[in-house]
């Protein structure tokens, strides 16, 4: 793997955030300066998921007529809950969250509701009355779909598949569903079998950390299930220092360094999610709110397996 690839990339996405973060001045007065402000709290800039989140977010809600106060967690439940409660102390209209522990937000949730700010979870199933709906990915259907795709690479084994499964933020809603659709087809086939999993984070770093930790025991396996590209990185950077190149990997997101890495044969194939359509239906959704109809509890954003341009 060439330095540029380690370094310029990262770059990339923190420049974008940082740009469009000027641009939309996030800090957040005590007040709000108009009725129709939109909050936004947001993961991490680090991310180029999520920094496509805000990208849409931003364009979408100028396209609506509402002004955008985007914010982010910083990678903090603390953070993320001192952020929700600003927006809410501002008097916005609404607020979308992407949530890292709904459990820790809950009183702001209940907050906002008290005081007729509707919530809308963003990337994430928050199941709890105080959010007026959720909009994400069927993270359980990919799972599945990862599952599937790493068995028909394998269908000509005599023996079960040996998976390993590099696990996103623990206790995050996505985390735990892309996990379940695994399991899910864990218990149900006697082709495919977990044999490991462990933490990555969303993060490369920690995700290159811990899989070299666990190729250091040099446990047998075929395949990994990594639960996003962040984590892939790091993946394919730990298989490379042990000499490893024959490991099927899948991942999820679909941010821009994933594919030179799938074209090459680095990575089999991921599931691209649909950030641009998350927003716009949460905006459709907080539309129909203020206009007085009824919407549903949660909406699935489309996502599909990208194998290589060879395969599309």
């Amino acid at each position: 793997m060439t330095k540029g690839f380690k370094h310029y990339w990262l770059w990339l996405p923190i420049v974008w955030a940082l740009s469009i973060l000027l641009i939309t001045s996030i800090q957040l007065p005590e007040l709000a300066r108009e009725n129709n402000e939109v909050g936004f709290v947001f993961v991490s800039e680090k991310h180029e998921h999520a920094n496509k989140l805000l990208a849409a977010f931003v364009r979408t809600a100028n396209q609506k007529g509402f002004i955008p106060v985007p914010t982010t967690s910083e990678d903090s439940r603390v953070v993320e809950k001192e952020k929700l409660d600003a927006l809410i102390d501002r008097g916005v209209e609404a607020i979308f969250v992407t949530t890292l522990d709904e459990a820790f937000i809950r009183p702001s949730l209940e907050r906002a509701e008290r005081e007729g700010i509707p919530i809308i979870a963003i990337d994430r199933m928050i199941d709890h009355d105080s959010v007026l709906t959720s909009v994400m990915s069927d993270n359980v259907e990919i799972g599945r779909m990862a599952a599937n795709h790493i068995a028909a690479q394998h269908a000509g084994l005599d023996r079960p598949i040996r998976v390993v499964e590099v696990r996103g933020t623990a206790k995050v809603r996505s985390t735990i569903d892309r996990s379940l659709g695994l399991t899910e087809y864990d218990k149900a086939n006697d082709n495919l079998q977990v044999v490991a999993s462990i933490t990555g984070n969303y993060d490369t770093f920690q995700a290159e950390i811990e899989m070299s930790r666990w190729l250091d025991a040099g446990i047998p396996f075929d395949a990994v299930f990594s639960h996003n590209d962040d984590n892939t990185f790091g993946v394919v950077r730990a298989l490379e220092s042990h000499g490893l190149s024959d490991k099927t990997l899948v991942s999820v997101d679909g941010v821009t360094g994933i594919y030179p890495l799938i074209h090459s044969g680095k990575v089999d194939a991921t599931v691209v999610q649909s950030p641009n359509e998350m927003i716009e239906v949460g905006f459709k959704a907080l539309e129909h709110h203020l206009n007085g109809k009824k919407i549903a509890s949660h909406y699935y954003s489309s996502s599909y397996l990208y194998e290589g341009l060879a395969k599309d």
